[in-house]
């Protein structure tokens, strides 16, 4: 379940415009709401309190959010939807997605059911806990060594903590290497080297 006072609090003083896709393609264009013109229309809405308003578009409709699974639409005032949005919550609301959800969304992404600028930009250091998962989740089959690189290196970007030092930076560039080619047709770093880096992640838990 998602919490209204999170999504409420996520917005800003000033209305923002936001551009996002429908699960057809089609580029939709929004005005977020204000913090407090979306707490008032809140404290007003009588009915369908699984729903809750965040912005509205040009012709006015309303941008809601299911509470219930995070899903986004275009609908009137009695919530019958015009357009869903398959650009995700975290993306509209500036969060950092979890460890689980970025999963999903590269799934997404590698499916083509998302476009590039589409994924989140906010970004947490990740814990060694959850590299350990993007190893494994290479073994398991469920993403590239190409995705996990990818996500490395938009951390050591992106991340929305002010500083990443010492063994946090080492282990997130080990990741960020994982898909460098050995020149013959596969990688430098083989399944042993995987399986050692998920030992050397949890010696550095023990550290801690």
């Amino acid at each position: 379940m998602f919490e209204q006072q999170v999504i409420i609090s996520s917005l800003g003083e000033e209305e923002m415009k936001h551009q996002m896709f429908t699960i057809v393609g089609a580029s939709k264009k929004a005005t977020l709401l204000t913090r407090a013109d979306a707490a008032q229309l809140r404290a007003l809405q009588e009915t369908d309190l699984r729903f809750i308003r965040v912005g509205y578009d040009s012709v006015g409709s309303w941008l809601a959010i299911d509470l219930g699974n995070g899903e986004l639409f275009f609908c009137n005032d009695e919530y019958r939807p015009s357009d869903v949005i398959r650009t995700p919550i975290e993306t509209v609301m500036n969060w950092a997605p979890t460890t689980e959800r970025l999963l999903l969304l590269t799934q997404r992404l590698k499916r083509g059911e998302l476009s590039e600028q589409e994924l989140p930009r906010k970004r947490y250091t990740p814990t060694f806990e959850e590299m350990i998962k993007w190893v494994l989740y290479v073994k398991e089959g469920l993403v590239t060594r190409e995705d996990v690189s990818d996500w490395a290196g938009r951390v050591l970007q992106q991340s929305d903590d002010d500083l990443i030092v010492g063994m946090t930076t080492d282990s997130l560039v080990w990741l960020n290497g994982i898909d460098l080619p050995d020149g013959d047709s596969g990688y430098l770093h083989d399944e042993s080297d995987l399986d050692e880096w998920v030992l050397q992640l949890e010696r550095k838990i023990d550290e801690l």
